[in-house]
């Protein structure tokens, strides 16, 4: 359903109309056209007002789109126009008009009418914004039960709705409002049989119809037996994926990247390529654009990766100073540690050179020099400086940057930089932290570093937001909050570790003796550092790199990967994990100083001022600073102690997540400023003065000679340096030749690249060239990162834990996770300042909306607000009472369900009363008792030698019994069996596409997953409801109506299950349908009984696994008792068992509810709009309620007496009657089976994980 205009138009008796206020939702329309349809949008409306009489509503369809109309006439001479899709109701159209009307009189003076240009109406954008879902314009009407008397009149055409002998197309030539290039394109529309609302299917949406019958037509090919494999795609199905990619993504090689690779095959070798030509761009987005799965996009990529990974020497062909002898390598202190672990300091990285790329070593010099340019001939570095750094003062200095990269990035850059570079004061040829992406400025660079940080406690966390390098206390506030953020992401991270256990050695350290509690501390905190290290790694690749490519802003998931395995040509392995030593050049390459933005040059300037006391910056010395700075920047010993930005820790020692989520979102506002000459704020002129004399005392090379080590033309003179002639007359003036500027100063005010494929990030070209292959070799020589980056030194949780999502909204990226998972309230579910921290929002927005086919009407883009207060309760009667007040506490399960049906009206009540009738529910019983027998023994595994039988009662029984039911009495699938060889649908893959369903519209409560868990479900929806609304169809126009003939066509092909009573269940429903069309019947029957199928299961699950240990035998036997009286007492007596076990083991242990109004629980007052944490599994065992025991099964409650909250409503498959009376017959089936008893070993147990709060919330 879409709205895609809305408009008030003062209709006179005679005369013109005009447009007094509009909006409009253009965005499924294409950038070319929306300018275009917005004039046909406002044209239409005129045309239909004006020939609407007064008092009269009208709607006007014209092929898929309709402009309801309503002239309510009256001294104000007042119209509303709405045009939506035939999909959008009607009543609540005509609702939202009235409404809009009777605001607009009230708010805007009638004297206004007279200049429409000066009426401010804002009011009319958020209401196209608000009831894009229909359902809020039926809140109207719950108060506007009847319009009015006055009858809506339907025209099939505008052409029926026109006076007698007016044509459109007169109209429309005559029409001044109409540009030349709207009125060609509305002739050119005509063509293709449509009119004022023009809508183009583009070739992607296309293309998604053709693929997903391709995909279907392959699932029906398939064997019903993938022995352990999967399914290869058959040639047509990846031919439409590859055209679609192309559609989607934009052609990978234009016809203008020739001169590049030319340049490349003639220059590579002998004077270098000209990166004015922008080769490794091409190259990029040549790689991004091709299908993920190009063999040749592959091979492209591994040419590209070890070219850049061999751009530096390894190991380096020089240092700065002789390396001292290898030390004693630092270990755990159980030295015989079974996993690979980081020492602190960064040694042993390279088994055969343990020193190499440690801390406390020697700096690398990848470019010897040999300018002979002394020292001394070198201009001031005061007078380099203010001639070509420094930035003009005033706000018209500052330059944003040019595609909008925020301040966040370098936050986010500046960790990186003090991860692998911090200069010794005293020896400044030795770099102090090691050449890795260890994380150093989190966990420090030796063991004393490491141990203050560190709890110690057994659990292997740190203290609360903590880190380890003081040097980041006088960044911008910004980069420690992302740092304090990894560091909650370590103690996450541990405390999973902990409680999943998966090889099971892990204790409570309060049972264990101090040795045990150390050794099981230093195990989780290695493991925990490893997995934190490759998140950081991830959003460095992820988001990172994204954002340097500008791939992000290309809407391009892929992402260069350097950490792959690459065999070269020779059958070698290229180098991967050898270790990295950082080098003098790229200490120099990441001053990036010029793109402080205005909010950080603030906190800079306040900084100073308070360390040296005065605001005139140029008159501070290097000396000043050595002597001031040094006093002033010695934190406290403790690092606990530690606070920055004006940021208090409360008692706990943490900080406030409001305080730090305030200085995000600001960071994420605020422009960067743009990379260029004299682009730095005077604040940091002492700052740069003594990074310009530290190069010199290095011996740094040129700029020239960097180049062409990085294979790099040199420049030939300053004026290609830079074309600006204040920049490189001022160069010229200060250095005479190209070939004495400085690396330092020439890759800072080099002419900084402009947006482009493949250029997002718009540095100086050198820099732009070496910061990659920079990147590939700290990531590829890194083996924590590489080699032992595994399953088993992570652990398996740990390592799924850092892998890519492609379909989280994110575009690659990974920070969106540890902003979700470390403040959810601040950073709720679809806002675009956790999906795109790097990019300014309002900038992105603009750009995001401009693409074809935009999804930014998916994200949120204004500033998250601050969140209202939870409340937490877990008494019985406050819980039952938030679970039972739907009206007073708002669940999220409606909400979600209205979006994954796209909004579509549902009839709840219609299916219900047929679903779940006395006669329906006897057959749906009988249905379940056979299904779980004949699961059971289909499913079951022979024990060789003996009559023993195997069977996964969860995965192979209770997970499919819905599925089945679903399949064969409900809906219609044609499942793929031995019997039906051509079906389309596998029940595992059925299982886990309800389970995606019931995970995001019950189980999902956190931002961090539910873009993910969304996009999938409404997938799931969009697929099964259109399957059930063409079984409609069928049954309801007859086998030769155009679906009908479809759905008959498509059964065949994919295989023809028995529908009998599938399709017996759904003419009930049409039989009750009355007006309500297929679509709707068929959305609604999905939102009845899809999304509780998994839950249904799992709650079986739940009871069996709790009577299947030996200690409930006699309880087992009962029920098995029970289930052969066959009589609905005997019944209720098994749902006392179950219930009981649901108590102590709810399928879902806590609710989060929204409260509407003022109330209270108990005692509690709740306010209207906060939030309410309901903890079932406490409620369960409340005592109150379960006196005298009630973390004991008693089996002698009557069915009257209170039982346990599942922590579910009474929706779908979890109705009361039907869950009553299908759950007994289950039990009985199971615990029947003769001889029953767990299977050996770990596959006896649910899997399952414990941990210390209730954290499977339902919504």
């Amino acid at each position: 359903m879409k709205v895609f205009s809305l408009s008030i138009i003062q209709v006179p008796a005679s005369g013109t109309s005009a447009v007094l206020s509009a909006a409009s939702d253009l965005s499924s329309f294409s950038f070319y056209q929306k300018g275009s349809v917005g004039e046909f949008l406002t044209f239409m409306s005129k045309t239909v007002a004006e020939r609407t009489p007064a008092t009269q509503r009208q709607s006007v369809q014209e092929n898929n789109y309709t402009a309801h109309v309503y002239n309510r006439g009256g001294a104000e001479q007042l119209a509303a126009v709405i045009i939506t899709d035939h999909e959008y109701p009607v009543r609540p159209a005509f609702s939202l008009l009235a409404k809009i009307l009777d605001e607009f009189a009230a708010k805007v003076p009638q004297s206004a009418y007279a200049t429409p240009a000066a009426i401010s109406f804002p009011e009319i954008t958020t209401y196209i914004q608000k009831y894009q879902d229909p359902r809020q314009a039926d809140t109207i009407m719950k108060v506007q039960q009847e319009l009015d008397e006055t009858k809506i009149v339907l025209h099939k055409t505008i052409e029926s709705v026109l006076q007698r002998g007016e044509k459109l197309d007169n109209l429309v030539e005559r029409s001044n409002a109409l540009s030349m290039q709207s009125k060609a394109f509305y002739k050119t529309a005509k063509k293709q049989n449509s009119c004022c609302v023009v809508i183009i299917a583009s070739m992607s949406r296309f293309l998604n119809v053709v693929e997903s019958d391709s995909k279907l037509l392959d699932r029906a090919l398939e064997p019903v037996k993938l022995d352990g494999g999967y399914p290869v795609p058959s040639v047509l199905t990846r031919s439409i994926e590859d055209v679609k990619n192309f559609v989607d993504k934009g052609p990978p090689f234009t016809l203008d990247d020739i001169p590049a690779f030319v340049d490349a095959a003639k220059n590579l070798t002998t004077v270098g390529l000209d990166d004015r030509k922008f080769l490794l761009e091409k190259l990029l987005t040549l790689m991004a654009r091709l299908p993920n799965d190009s063999q040749f996009s592959t091979t492209l990529q591994h040419y590209v990766i070890d070219i850049l990974y061999k751009d530096l020497p390894h190991p380096p062909s020089g240092y700065l100073s002789l390396p001292a002898p290898a030390a004693t390598t630092q270990r755990a202190p159980n030295s015989r540690v079974k996993y690979a672990f980081r020492a602190a300091d960064g040694s042993n990285y390279n088994p055969l050179m343990p020193s190499f790329g440690a801390a406390r070593m020697p700096y690398a010099r990848s470019v010897p020099s040999l300018s002979t340019t002394p020292a001394s001939a070198l201009p001031d570095a005061g007078l380099v400086f203010d001639t070509l750094l420094r930035r003009p003062p005033g706000p018209e200095g500052f330059t944003p940057h040019p595609d909008g990269i925020s301040s966040l990035f370098f936050a986010f850059a500046d960790l990186v930089i003090h991860c692998i570079f911090n200069t010794d004061h005293a020896d400044y040829t030795v770099n102090d932290v090691s050449s890795y992406l260890d994380m150093s400025v989190l966990y420090g660079s030796s063991d004393k570093d490491v141990d203050s940080v560190r709890r110690k406690d057994g659990t292997g966390r740190l203290w609360d937001d903590v880190f380890a390098d003081s040097r980041v206390l006088f960044m911008p506030p910004s980069v420690c909050a992302l740092l304090v953020l990894l560091s909650r992401n370590h103690n996450f991270v541990a405390e999973k570790i902990l409680n999943i256990n998966e090889r099971g050695n892990f204790k409570d350290p309060a049972s264990l003796a101090a040795d045990a509690t150390a050794a099981q501390d230093e195990e989780i905190f290695q493991r925990t550092r490893l997995v934190n290290c490759a998140l950081f790694m991830k959003i460095i690749l992820g988001d990172y790199v994204g954002a340097i490519l500008g791939l992000v802003r290309d809407g391009l998931s892929w992402r260069l990967d350097p950490l792959s395995t690459i065999r070269e040509l020779g059958h070698e392995f290229a180098p991967r994990g050898e270790g990295n030593v950082c080098s003098l050049e790229f200490n120099l390459l990441y001053r990036w100083h010029a793109t402080v933005s205005e909010g950080d040059t603030q906190w800079t300037e306040d900084e100073f001022a308070r360390i040296f006391g005065t605001r005139d910056f140029s008159s501070i010395t290097p000396a000043d600073f050595i002597q001031k700075a040094g006093t002033a920047m010695i934190p406290p010993k403790d690092v606990k102690k530690w606070e920055f930005g004006n940021l208090k820790r409360d008692s706990n020692g943490r900080f406030s997540d409001g305080d730090l989520a305030t200085i995000l979102h600001n960071a994420t506002e605020w422009s960067a400023a743009a990379f260029q000459a004299r682009g730095t704020p005077e604040v940091l002129r002492v700052i740069e003065m003594l990074g310009i004399e530290q190069a010199r005392s290095w011996g740094a090379c040129t700029l020239n000679e960097f180049r062409q080590f990085m294979s790099l033309k040199p420049y030939a003179n300053f004026k290609e340096w830079n074309p600006d002639p204040t920049v490189h007359n001022a160069a010229e003036a200060l250095y005479g030749h190209i070939d004495n500027l400085e690396l330092h100063v020439g890759m800072q005010a080099e002419q900084a690249k402009v947006p482009m494929p493949g250029a997002g990030l718009c540095p100086g070209y050198t820099i732009s060239r070496a910061i990659l292959a920079d990147a590939v070799c700290l990531t590829r020589g890194d083996r924590f990162l590489t080699v032992d980056c595994t399953p088993f030194n992570l652990t398996a949780w740990g390592y799924q834990d850092v892998q890519y999502d492609d379909s989280d909204g994110s575009y690659g990226g990974m920070l969106t996770k540890l902003l979700f998972r470390t403040l959810p309230e601040y950073y709720p579910a679809g806002s675009a300042y956790a999906h795109f921290p790097f990019l300014v929002p309002s900038l992105f927005k603009k750009k995001l909306a401009a693409k074809p086919g935009s999804i930014v009407d998916k994200y949120v883009w204004t500033r998250p607000p601050v969140p209202k207060p939870s409340v937490v309760v877990d008494g019985y009667t406050a819980v039952s009472a938030v679970l039972g007040e739907p009206k007073v506490f708002e669940s999220g399960y409606d909400v979600k369900i209205g979006q994954i049906t796209r909004g579509v009206f549902l009839y709840k009540p219609v299916i219900q009363k047929i679903l779940f009738s006395d006669q329906n529910i006897s057959a749906w019983t009988h249905c379940f008792q056979c299904t779980t027998g004949r699961l059971i023994k289909q499913k079951s595994v022979s024990h060789v030698g003996s009559e023993l039988k195997y069977v996964d009662i969860v995965k192979d029984v209770i997970n499919l019994l819905p599925i089945y039911w679903l399949a064969d009495e409900i809906i219609g699938l044609n499942m793929k069996s031995k019997l039906n060889p051509h079906g389309v649908y596998r029940d595992q893959e059925v299982y886990d596409a309800f389970a995606v369903v019931a995970n995001y519209v019950v189980m999902n409560t956190e931002p961090v997953d539910d873009w993910t868990l969304r996009q999938n479900a409404l997938g799931v929806a969009d697929d099964f409801s259109g399957l059930i609304k063409g079984h409609l169809t069928r049954l309801s126009e007859s086998i030769l109506s155009v679906s009908g003939m479809t759905d008959t066509v498509l059964g065949l092909l994919a295989g023809y299950n028995n529908h009998e009573n599938s399709d017996a269940f759904l003419k009930q429903l049409l039989a009750m349908r009355r007006t309500h069309p297929p679509g709707q019947i068929a959305a609604s029957l999905f939102a009845e009984v899809v999304p509780t199928a998994a839950i249904y299961s799992k709650a079986i699950a739940h009871i069996v696994n709790f009577y299947l240990d030996d200690s409930r035998a006699k309880e087992r036997a009962n029920i098995v008792a029970l289930a052969g009286e066959r009589t609905e007492d005997a019944s209720k007596k098994i749902m006392v068992y179950a219930r009981e076990a649901i108590r102590l083991d709810p399928p879902i242990s806590g609710i989060v509810r929204k409260a509407t109004v003022d109330t209270r629980l108990g005692t509690t007052p709740i306010s209207a709009g906060d939030q309410v944490v309901a903890s079932v599994i406490d409620a369960n065992l409340d005592m109150k309620t379960f006196a005298p025991n009630p973390k004991k099964a008693a089996f002698d409650r009557t069915p009257v007496d209170p039982y346990g909250l599942m922590g579910v409503g009474p929706h779908g498959m979890l109705q009361g009657q039907f869950f009553e009376n299908t759950v007994p017959t289950v039990l009985g089936t199971i615990f029947s089976l003769t001889d029953l008893k767990r299977a050996p070993g770990q596959s006896g147990q649910l899997n399952r994980h414990v941990f210390p709060k209730a954290i499977e919330f339902g919504s």
